[in-house]
């Protein structure tokens, strides 16, 4: 049994069906209750895509991230899906992998979906130069970037101040004598030049030239890290702070440094759980995630209404403290 037994059985279009099914106010008392009298004799339960036949919409919205092994996606991911059920919209979840042709591949998959609405997670989305892909995309149905920002036509984004709470913390550093700040970072995504773009405002502050040297790209791993913070010690690289453009990164340079006996401010950023069970208890940017997710939510609602949304919001990013920051 499916819709179209559903209509023939009832003498109706496969489109009123779909009304009733989705609860249409344009739909006939009697033939409502035909409809839904043939529904009932024959035990039909209606998909995502028989819900959705004749209206143009299935209520349905693909959700891609680069792998949800990472912390920062899960969580947000897990943020997108519960709304989701909340509120009546179905998802199609599709992990990308992080080159650039296997996130092109997973955009075109989901508009062959005929979702009604895309969410990418993270700003490793915004590609440097090349964005004709989500731009296509974003012609067929409207694309909301959570934590990336790409000015496009159809693409809507809520991004974190990451630039500032990263200058903040460079000042409150620069105030405490601490001027060698080594900022490691991973790939760089829109959000990891952000940050950087933040550490040298807050060098600029006091007039500080920035050594570039203490810029470091690192693979996100605690191995890689410290491996980084020898190599780094060995070539005479000084430092009196460490600041990491994710939670792994500067835990992983406490841990390195602990091993040594160096004692030192380090922060790391996402606010993740890892902060929370390091020892010391690790110091931390928020960047507002679960903020994020919603305001992108609610521009995915008002979307969906066929209304217009605002096409870029920020949100704060804020210093939580805890006992790596009070280090000497």
């Amino acid at each position: 049994m499916n819709i179209y037994d559903i209509a023939e059985k009832s003498g109706v279009s496969i489109a009123t069906v779909s009304r009733v099914l989705n609860d249409s106010p344009n739909v006939r008392a009697a033939t409502r209750e035909r409809v839904l009298e043939v529904i009932r004799a024959e035990g039909y339960t209606p998909n995502a895509f028989a819900r959705g036949l004749g209206l143009g919409s299935m209520r349905m919205v693909g959700i891609l991230c680069t792998s949800v092994r990472d912390p920062f996606y899960a969580q947000a991911v897990g943020h997108v899906e519960e709304h989701f059920r909340r509120n009546g919209l179905n998802a199609i979840l599709r992990c990308t992998g992080p080159t650039t042709e296997e996130k092109k591949q997973a955009l075109e998959y989901m508009t062959q979906k005929n979702v009604d609405a895309i969410v990418l997670i993270g700003s490793i989305f915004c590609e440097d130069e090349d964005n004709s892909h989500i731009a296509a995309a974003a012609q067929q149905v409207p694309i909301i970037i959570i934590n990336g920002h790409i000015d496009l036509p159809g693409v809507y984004c809520v991004t974190s101040d990451e630039r500032k709470a990263v200058c903040d913390l460079v000042e409150a550093l620069f105030r405490r004598h601490k001027k060698r700040i080594l900022f490691l970072h991973d790939i760089m995504t829109y959000s990891c030049q952000q940050k950087i773009a933040g550490y040298r405002d807050g060098c600029a502050l006091f007039d500080e030239p920035v050594d570039d040297a203490l810029i470091v790209p690192v693979e996100r791993n605690l191995d890689a890290v410290n491996d980084c913070i020898k190599r780094l010690l060995v070539q005479g690289v000084s430092f009196d702070a460490v600041v990491g453009a994710e939670d792994i990164l500067a835990l992983g340079a406490q841990k390195s440094l602990h091993r040594i006996g160096l004692n030192m401010p380090i922060i790391g950023f996402n606010n993740s759980t890892l902060a929370r069970c390091a020892t010391p208890e690790l110091t931390s940017i928020d960047n507002g995630l679960e903020q994020m997710c919603t305001i992108a939510l609610g521009v995915l609602d008002t979307l969906l209404e066929k209304k217009e949304a605002s096409r870029h919001t920020v949100v704060p990013a804020k210093l939580v403290e805890r006992d790596s920051f009070r280090a000497n």
